[in-house]
C-alpha cells in the first residue's frame, strides 16, 4: 500500500482505495436532513432521554440475539448495534462486539454521498453492506443500515452488524486462509437498498443468499437484523413523539459534546510519549511456516493520538495490513 505522502491525487472512493469521508459530504438536495435542536435541555430530561437512547440500542442487540437462533449471535455475541445522527456522527454503539461499529459511520456517510440521489434514501428503506473498501471489518460482518425520518426530514440512523455463517468464498464458513485477495473471501456488497418502503427486495436478497452455502441460516440472521432495526426504529419514533424531535436531537448532540470533553480531559492527564508493541503472526497461507512481524506504534502529542504500523511485515497471502 502506498504511503499517504504518495497518495495526494488518490480518490478515496471505496472502490480502488478505501473510502475516506470528506469534511463536507456531498449529499443530494433531494434529501432533507433534520438539523434543528433546542438550545437548552433541563438535566432531568437530558438524563431520561440519554438513558432511553442507550436502552433502545441495547434492546436492538437483544432482539437480534433472540430471533437469530444462531450460536454466533446468542452465545458469541458477534454482533453490534449503533445509533448515529443524521450526518452519521456516533451517539451510541455497543455493548456487544464494539469493534464492528468502528467503521459504521463511514458506511453511512458513503450512503449519504452515493445513494441520496439514486436510488435515494427514503422512509422504510434499509441498506445491506459488507464491502471492506467502504467500511467493513471483514466480509462476514454484514451490516444492515436504516434511516429514521421525522416528517420528510432524515432524523438519524440506526445500524446493526452480525457475523454471518457463510457468504461464499473458497472455504466453507468464509474464513479463507488460502485467499490471496478479498475477492476470494466471498461476495462484496457496497451499500445496496435491500428493503424499500418496508418490503424486502427479493431480487437483492436472492443475490445475497445465492452466494452462501447456508442460505436458510443466513436468511434467518438477516431477518433478525431487520427485526432489530424495526424495534429500534419504533422506539426512537415513540421518543420523538413524546419529547419532540428538536429536544431529542439536542440530547444527541450533548452526548457527543460531553464525550469529546471527557476524552480531551483524559488526554490532558496523560503525558506525551511514544508506546510500541510487537507481535508475530504464524502462517499467512496453507503450507507457510514463516512468522510475520506486526508492529503498532502510538504517539501521544497534546490532544492527538497517532497510530503507525511502520516495521510491520509486508502484506502477504491472507494477511492484509491497513
Amino acid at each position: 500500500m502506498p504511503k499517504l505522502s504518495e497518495m495526494t491525487d488518490t480518490v478515496f472512493d471505496g472502490v480502488t482505495y478505501g473510502y475516506v469521508p470528506p469534511k463536507e459530504l456531498k449529499i443530494s438536495p433531494k434529501l432533507k436532513l433534520h438539523k434543528g435542536a433546542e438550545t437548552e435541555v433541563d438535566p432531568v430530561t437530558y438524563e431520561v432521554i440519554r438513558h432511553n437512547l442507550w436502552n433502545i440500542n441495547e434492546e436492538h442487540g437483544a432482539t437480534i440475539q433472540r430471533i437469530s437462533g444462531s450460536p454466533v449471535a446468542m452465545y458469541a455475541l458477534d454482533l453490534n448495534p449503533s445509533i448515529l445522527t443524521e450526518d452519521a456522527e456516533f451517539v451510541y454503539f455497543g455493548p456487544y462486539m464494539q469493534y464492528m461499529s468502528g467503521v459504521t459511520d463511514t458506511q453511512v456517510k458513503w450512503i449519504l454521498e452515493h445513494r441520496s440521489d439514486n436510488p435515494e434514501i427514503k422512509p422504510g428503506d434499509m441498506f445491506l453492506a459488507n464491502d471492506p473498501w467502504v467500511g467493513a471489518a471483514h466480509q462476514m460482518d454484514v451490516m444492515l443500515i436504516c434511516p429514521i425520518f421525522h416528517g420528510d426530514e432524515l432524523f438519524c440512523w440506526i445500524t446493526n452488524c452480525l457475523h454471518q455463517y457463510d457468504i461464499g468464498g473458497i472455504t466453507p464458513g468464509s474464513f479463507c486462509p488460502s485467499a490471496e485477495s478479498a475477492f476470494e473471501e466471498g461476495i462484496l456488497i457496497p451499500p445496496v437498498k435491500l428493503i424499500e418502503n418496508g418490503i424486502i427486495r427479493k431480487d437483492i436478497e436472492d443475490i445475497y443468499l445465492r452466494s452462501s452455502r447456508k442460505p436458510k441460516m443466513v436468511a434467518l440472521d438477516l431477518r433478525a437484523q431487520i427485526a432489530g432495526n424495526v424495534t429500534a426504529k419504533a422506539r426512537i419514533e415513540a421518543l420523538l413523539e413524546r419529547y419532540g424531535a428538536d429536544k431529542v436531537k439536542a440530547v444527541m448532540r450533548q452526548v457527543i459534546a460531553k464525550a469529546e470533553v471527557a476524552f480531551l480531559d483524559k488526554m490532558a492527564r496523560l503525558p506525551d510519549g511514544v508506546w510500541q508493541d510487537r507481535t508475530y503472526v504464524e502462517s499467512c497461507r496453507p503450507g507457510d511456516r514463516r512468522t510475520h512481524r506486526v508492529v503498532i506504534t502510538v504517539k501521544k502529542e497534546g490532544n492527538r493520538l497517532i497510530f503507525e504500523n511502520e516495521g510491520t511485515a509486508p502484506q502477504d497471502g491472507a494477511m492484509a495490513w491497513a
